[in-house]
């Protein structure tokens, strides 16, 4: 595939578990070096907040600010809190990512 293929045609989501704060520093350092790819260039990038449904999970504020989402600038990005287990906010995220490709 092209780099114009992927940038036309493609999204990244990204899918954190917000219920482990020890792994959020991991987390934030992999999402990192993705955004870094040259194949992802400028592709939206959809991030995941999931387990919001458990009393222990940071919010999607706090995982913004740790994984410092609002530096991006070479992309549309968002953060989507979500439950896998409910499926609460899933849609919205598809949504969300079926908007930023229809734009291109």
């Amino acid at each position: 595939m092209t780099n114009d293929f992927l940038a036309n045609y493609s999204s990244q989501i990204y899918v954190v578990d917000s219920s482990d704060k020890q792994r959020m520093e991991e987390s934030s350092v992999e999402l990192s070096q993705l955004l870094c790819e040259e194949k992802l260039e400028g592709v939206p990038l959809l991030v995941y907040a999931n387990k919001q449904d458990l009393i222990s999970s940071v919010s999607p504020d706090e995982i913004s600010e740790d994984f410092d989402l609002t530096s991006i600038r070479d992309r549309a990005w968002s953060i989507q809190p979500c439950s896998a287990k409910t499926g609460d906010g899933l849609p919205e995220g598809m949504e969300w990512v079926l908007e930023q490709l229809s734009q291109k």
